[in-house]
Order: structure tokens, then C-alpha cells, then sequence
């Protein structure tokens, strides 16, 4: 074999390898590409339902204090369809929720909302007096809404906070 045969395998022999080497390379740049795309949608899924169900339970709690207000009447319709609204919110945000999330949701969350509808909104519905009772469960309940929520919901948006460094320790699970 001469040597201009030799160069000559030898080059193809890089070249290949070179061409091997730059699509495994790149293949893995796309698997990163596409797990940081599909982690970004679910990040921004997350927190449009996050603030969902917060649009949805604070509209209706002002609607309530609207109510109070004004009474009841030709104002059920509107109620009616923020209920759903804030309903529907609380669905898709329990099916998001982290584990911790969901606990805190269904095991505080939960029971305070259901005890504001059985005496705020009760005593509003039947058009009862609001005794100091009623008032009190009504800011207890905006106070876990406007505190105690955000905190509960802070570490689900903790990568949009901080998108780069949790990418370190959360491994594309």
C-alpha cells in the first residue's frame, strides 16, 4: 500500500469518526433542547393555573362582599357563575399540586372555605344578620388567601423565580 492510500484512509477514517462524533453531539443537544422546552410549558401551565385559581376564588369573594352590599336579588346569576369559575380553578389546581401542595390545599385550605360557606354565605343567602362570627371567618379566610396561600404556592414557581439554578439539582425528572 503506498502512502497517499494510507493518507487517504486515514482521512476518511477522521472524517467519519468526526461526523460520528457531531451527531451523537448534536443529538444530545436536542434531547436538552427539547426537555427544556417541555419543562417551560409545564412551568407556564402551572402557574396559569395558579393564578386561575386565584383570579377565580378572590372574584368570587368580592362578589360576595358585593352582595352584602346590595342583596341578593338579580345578582345569583353572576354568583352562580363565578362558583363554577372558582370551582373548576380548585379542580385543575389539585391535579397540578405538588404533593405538599395538595395536602395543604385539601387539609386547611379546604375546610376554612367550606366553613365561610356555611355561615358568611349561608347567613348571606337566607339573608340573615352577619354576626361578628361571620365577619371574622370572611378576613380570616382573605388573610389565608393573600398569606398564607402565595406561601404555599411559592415553591411551585420556584424555577421561574430562579431558572437557572435549580437546573442543577432538579435533573430532568
Amino acid at each position: 500500500m503506498n502512502s497517499s492510500v494510507t493518507v487517504a484512509l486515514v482521512g476518511a477514517g477522521a472524517a467519519l469518526l468526526g461526523a460520528f462524533v457531531a451527531s451523537v453531539a448534536t443529538r444530545r443537544v436536542e434531547i436538552l433542547r427539547l426537555r427544556a422546552n417541555l419543562v417551560e410549558k409545564v412551568e407556564d401551565h402551572k402557574l396559569a393555573t395558579l393564578e386561575g385559581f386565584l383570579l377565580a376564588v378572590n372574584a368570587w369573594l368580592d362578589w360576595l362582599a358585593f352582595i352584602e352590599e346590595n342583596g341578593w336579588e338579580g345578582n345569583l346569576d353572576e354568583l352562580n357563575a363565578r362558583v363554577r369559575t372558582r370551582d373548576e380553578a380548585y379542580r385543575r389546581l389539585l391535579l397540578l399540586a405538588s404533593d405538599d401542595l395538595h395536602q395543604w390545599l385539601t387539609n386547611l385550605y379546604n375546610p376554612q372555605e367550606y366553613q365561610l360557606k356555611a355561615t358568611y354565605v349561608r347567613r348571606l343567602r337566607y339573608g340573615q344578620p352577619l354576626d361578628a362570627q361571620s365577619h371574622e371567618l370572611r378576613r380570616a379566610f382573605s388573610r389565608l388567601l393573600r398569606e398564607d396561600l402565595i406561601t404555599q404556592f411559592r415553591p411551585e414557581v420556584a424555577a421561574l423565580r430562579d431558572p437557572v439554578h435549580p437546573l442543577s439539582e432538579r435533573r430532568w425528572r
